[in-house]
């Protein structure tokens, strides 16, 4: 039930903005909710504080951020604060997402990210305030944009927005060590604590890689499920953790049981499997609907990315286990599919109507109910157990 590439899908590695520098013009493809004649060029800007928010709806904080940002727009409106958002979402996916969930701002549309490097964007939500003399005031996220600051910011003054927290996630740290003697360990185990603005992780043969992660999401990866499969039992721990562990060549089979040892080790974890009875969706093909056709792609691929899970050349499992993150449960296969297959399918934090829509539209349907599953009961284990070395 793995997940092969478990990158959290709401970042994307450029060094931090530049504070009290001139902003950059924004270049967009169109804009949305915009006064006629409105182009986004200083000159539509200036004399006014502007509220520059990059986000996307596929981005799980971008959406609850949102009530927020509606209502500081409504607060100042005709206050001299211009509310700008610039997504990297199409059109054709706005729409459908505005008429549900109105975003009280001009809306920018960036498909190929050109703002992001533009304005030095490390991570959605990601929030400028920008002065009305056109300089960048501080940057953050929404939530730490207040009536406050918005106040200061008209009389002139300056507050001190609290920045991202943490440095941007590294998927290849490990990879950089310089090792004192210059050769490369061929296994080893580090797990060091730290604080990262950005997430994920990045299971390969032999190899893993995890940067700003929780033990819950550590556990996860090692035991090769995911939450909905977990009972976690564990005490609450908000520390995250930078993570590498490889294992010798030709003995990639042990690399996840050499993870599970370490983490009984080192986090006193113990886990074991039961069978629950838990509230699923059950994945069936529609009765009557043409059969799915058999990938013919050179690669696998398996992401989650941008709002659209994406397989090449997967199995229907696999599917499963990318829908239990669209519907936030377990999902069944019961197809009887047992081929391996292409897929396109969108989905929308919050609004898994959008995903069942989609599957619907290829013979599939995700249908309510109750099973028996295997669950990962998680718990503090009474005394740590030896760390086992690969054999």
């Amino acid at each position: 039930m793995l997940l092969r590439i478990s990158l959290l899908v709401c970042f994307a590695l450029v060094p931090s903005a530049s504070i009290a520098e001139q902003a950059p013009e924004l270049s967009v493809s169109q804009w949305l909710q915009a006064p006629d004649g409105f182009t986004g060029r200083s000159k539509d800007l200036r004399g006014k504080v502007v509220v520059l928010d990059f986000w996307a709806t596929w981005c799980e904080p971008c959406v609850r951020a949102i009530p927020h940002m509606n209502q500081l727009a409504e607060d100042f409106r005709d206050k001299g604060v211009l509310f700008l958002a610039v997504t990297d979402d199409d059109e054709d996916r706005l729409k459908p997402f505005l008429a549900e969930r109105p975003v009280n701002a001009i809306i920018g549309i960036d498909p190929e990210r050109k703002n992001w490097s533009t304005f030095s964007v490390p991570s959605i939500p990601h929030t400028l305030l920008i002065g009305k003399d056109g300089h960048i005031i501080g940057a953050t996220i929404p939530e730490s944009i207040t009536p406050d600051v918005l106040r200061d910011t008209l009389e002139d003054k300056s507050p001190v927005l609290p920045p991202h927290e943490g440095i941007p996630s590294d998927l290849e740290w490990d990879d950089h060590i310089q090792w004192e003697d210059g050769a490369r360990p061929t296994a080893y185990a580090i797990i060091k604590p730290i604080k990262t603005s950005t997430n994920g992780a990045w299971p390969r043969p032999g190899h893993f890689t995890a940067d700003g992660i929780p033990l819950v999401m550590l556990v996860q990866n090692a035991y090769e499920t995911d939450l909905f499969h977990m009972d976690w039992q564990m005490p609450k721990d908000d520390q995250t953790y930078r993570v590498a562990f490889r294992v010798p060549e030709g003995r990639e089979q042990q690399l996840f049981p050499y993870m599970r040892d370490t983490l009984a080790q080192f986090f006193g974890v113990e886990a074991r499997w039961t069978e629950q009875q838990r509230d699923v969706f059950l994945l069936r093909r529609i009765e009557g609907r043409s059969a799915l056709p058999e990938s013919h792609a050179e690669k696998e691929l398996a992401q989650m990315l941008r709002g659209k899970i994406t397989l090449r050349r997967e199995p229907i499992s696999k599917l499963c286990d990318m829908l239990a993150n669209s519907f936030h449960a377990i999902v069944v296969d019961e197809t009887g599919l047992t081929g391996q297959y292409d897929f396109e399918i969108p989905y929308q934090p919050g609004q898994p109507e959008v995903t069942a829509d989609a599957l619907k539209n290829i013979g599939l349907e995700a249908v309510k109910a109750q099973r028996n599953v295997r669950i990962l009961v998680v718990t503090k284990a009474q005394t740590a157990q030896p760390l086992k070395a690969p054999n």
